[in-house]
């Protein structure tokens, strides 16, 4: 019989990827999301659901129940640290056996971001909780042109000067995923899944002209600027910050190496960004 795995963070890009790659190895997936009628739509019939939210403590035992693996995504928010602790208390309260947790690039012992200490910090609590765990660690997505600073009227605005870095597409972070959770071998093991190219924004700038067949341009902003329009954008300032300390960090080009890691859990080569843009194409056709 399957084991059981749960989803956290189901209804998003990676967890959504990761429900249905699981899905299709033959595990019984279940998909811890908010709001099931909505939630329905997106997996059809194929993916059992449980209501699940990291804000109510309360719904952890039902989502947790029977589950033999887990796919921690942490929720955004300022208190990450805090609810993805209580989370792995309760998983491990309910029998779990493992943790794939989704962390990121750079979270080691002494992470130079806000986001990567948050991560590092779940990680030790995951460690000591004597839990089996795999971490991945992935670098910045691929879809992040798509979601968080696409193309406005053909120009990308980032305050990165020249900084290069090894995009990963969120669909290889999902398979890597599926593999640490239905096969032997990755526990205790820390992935830093990555893309097969480092690149600076004006490398993808050309490479997202080329695909959509019209221009789009880059534009290093100054870091003031960049404040000012993620404030304007109605993000709220304890996300802010955060998001420019990893803009400042790619500027410098610390995230550039490439790694092998998606080759080796997976067995296939990572997707490279003209394959992204290919497979997007519509996106930026139209920004």
């Amino acid at each position: 019989m399957a084991e059981t795995v749960l989803v956290t963070g189901a209804t998003g890009t990676i967890g959504r990827d990761v429900a249905k790659q699981l899905a299709r190895k033959g595990a019984a997936v279940r998909a811890g999301v908010r709001d099931q009628a909505k939630a329905r739509k997106q997996f059809g019939a194929d993916i059992a659901l449980a209501t699940f939210d990291f804000e109510d403590a309360a719904s952890f035992p039902g989502a947790l129940k029977g589950v033999e693996k887990v796919f921690l995504l942490p929720p955004l928010m300022p208190n990450q640290v805090e609810v993805t602790n209580a989370f792995v208390d309760a998983a491990k309260r309910a029998g779990v056996r493992h943790i794939v947790k989704l962390s990121a690039i750079g979270a080691d012992a002494s992470p130079p971001y806000t986001f990567g200490k948050w991560h590092a910090a779940n990680e030790q609590h995951i460690r000591e909780s004597g839990l089996a765990f795999t971490f991945l660690r992935p670098n910045s997505f691929m879809q992040n042109f798509i979601t968080y600073f696409p193309p406005h009227d053909g120009t990308i605005y980032l305050p990165w000067g020249n900084g290069q870095a090894s995009f990963v597409d969120t669909r290889d972070i999902a398979a890597v995923a599926a593999e640490a959770l239905t096969s032997d071998g990755h526990e205790g093991k820390t992935y830093t899944p990555t893309g097969p190219a480092a690149l600076g924004i004006a490398e993808v700038a050309s490479i997202l002209s080329e695909t959509a067949g019209r221009e789009i341009n880059y534009v290093d902003v100054p870091e003031s600027a960049a404040r000012d329009g993620m404030l304007q954008a109605g993000l709220p300032q304890w996300q802010v910050e955060p998001l420019l300390e990893l803009h400042a960090t790619n500027k410098q080009s610390r995230w550039s190496a490439v790694t092998s890691d998606v080759e080796k859990v997976t067995g296939a080569p990572p997707i490279d960004f003209a394959q992204f843009a290919r497979d997007h194409v519509e996106k930026f056709r139209a920004s």
